[in-house]
């Protein structure tokens, strides 16, 4: 055999098994559950979008998730506090869980709310999207626990405790950071214990992202189940305040609680919120036309600031690379059992470079086989680690 028909052969061979691995790394993705904890797209829908359909700005809508093979979202309730009339936030989130049940109601065959552990096993034996409700920011129950069992009824099944406002009753991650000295109280107060209590006795997880440290701790004295960030990174790998420190990750191990990883840039690269600052100085004059165009701290807004920025955001974005090293972070330090996925599509202005929508989820199981992760972990990561503290919470 010459030299020439060597090369061939080598050709051939590399080709052949990059294949035959693309192929494993899906068939492992696509056999897995998979489950993402934090999506805020329901947002574009109360705008008039249709996240039925592929949606070109979307990070994720019908066909995204499904070529990203996903199993179960979290579809975000969040009621912007800057924007919504205090007395409207509980309506507000009513009107949005409307919205997610309609969507349901046009794709009954492709799109469930479930209200049940059962709920998402039928959902996936059928190929249905188990459309779960998380509730971002507890200003939305109104200081009321009847409104809170009320979201309960109608299919909440995780409550943030705060967003990045402090409610009267839990101080946030933001506010202890930045606005310490001006805060009358630190972590949980009496009715705050109540939240815990009562979420605990009706099987809603408890969701630490964007809750104090404080907040945090308090909450591990009360609760009876385990609990879980939604959507955060590790704070020793970028130091930010919506970041969990080594110590909590340690307790959240304790608990038998689960981090799942925020794919933010700057949650997960401390150099990109420097970077992305300067861009929006450069584009200081356009953004500035825009806030004359939009009402202030508007989703409207806060759309047309993205389409501006997003292709110079996502220039000096970190790539998958970083998002694997805040999974490898966590495995490392609390084990495979304790981390997931809960990325924050459609609630930040770019993604990483490799997984810059969701229908790009089986890259990140590519590259967990190149990390060397064995298929029984990667499996936890993806959706096992979810099922498992939802069925410890919930009562069925």
């Amino acid at each position: 055999m010459n030299k020439y028909s060597i090369l061939l052969v080598i050709i051939f061979l590399v080709i052949f098994a990059q294949k035959t691995y693309n192929r494993n790394a899906n068939d492992i993705h696509h056999q897995a559950f998979v489950a993402d904890t934090h999506n805020d797209v329901l947002l574009r829908s109360m705008m008039g979008r249709n996240i039925l359909i592929d949606l070109p700005e979307s990070h994720s809508d019908l066909v995204k998730f499904q070529n990203g093979g996903v199993d179960l979202q979290v579809f975000s309730v969040w009621v912007s506090p800057s924007t919504i009339d205090p007395e409207e936030y509980y309506n507000y989130a009513n009107t949005m869980i409307s919205q997610l049940e309609y969507l349901c109601s046009r794709v009954p065959d492709q799109w469930s709310i479930p209200y049940n552990y059962q709920d998402i096993l039928y959902n996936d034996q059928h190929d249905i999207l188990s459309c779960m409700i998380g509730v971002e920011g507890g200003h939305v129950i109104e200081n009321d626990l009847s409104k809170l069992d009320t979201l309960y009824n109608r299919g909440m099944r995780y409550l943030s405790l705060t967003w990045n406002n402090s409610t009267d009753w839990a101080t946030s991650a933001k506010d202890e950071t930045e606005n310490k000295d001006n805060l009358i109280f630190s972590g949980l107060t009496n009715f705050g214990q109540q939240v815990v209590r009562r979420c605990n006795n009706l099987g809603i997880m408890i969701d630490v992202s964007h809750a104090g440290e404080q907040t945090f701790w308090d909450v591990l004295e009360i609760t009876t189940k385990p609990i879980i960030a939604s959507h955060s990174s590790v704070y020793s790998l970028c130091p930010h305040f919506r970041n969990l420190k080594d110590e909590q990750l340690l307790a959240l191990e304790k608990n038998k609680g689960v981090v799942f990883v925020n794919f933010y840039p700057a949650y997960i690269d401390s150099n990109f919120s420097k970077k992305g600052k300067k861009i929006r100085q450069q584009f200081q004059p356009q953004l500035d036309s825009l806030a004359d165009i939009y009402e202030p701290e508007s989703n409207d807004l806060w759309y047309a600031e993205n389409t501006l920025l997003e292709p110079y955001l996502s220039a000096v974005a970190p790539d998958l690379d970083n998002v694997i090293d805040h999974i490898d972070y966590i495995v490392n330090l609390i084990g495979a059992d304790h981390v997931g996925l809960g990325a924050d599509w459609d609630g930040v202005e770019v993604l990483p470079v490799g997984i810059e929508n969701i229908a790009k989820l089986p890259s990140l199981t590519k590259k967990l086989i190149e990390r060397g992760y064995h298929q029984r972990d990667i499996k936890k990561i993806l959706g096992g680690n979810f099922k498992r503290v939802f069925k410890d919470v919930a009562h069925y």
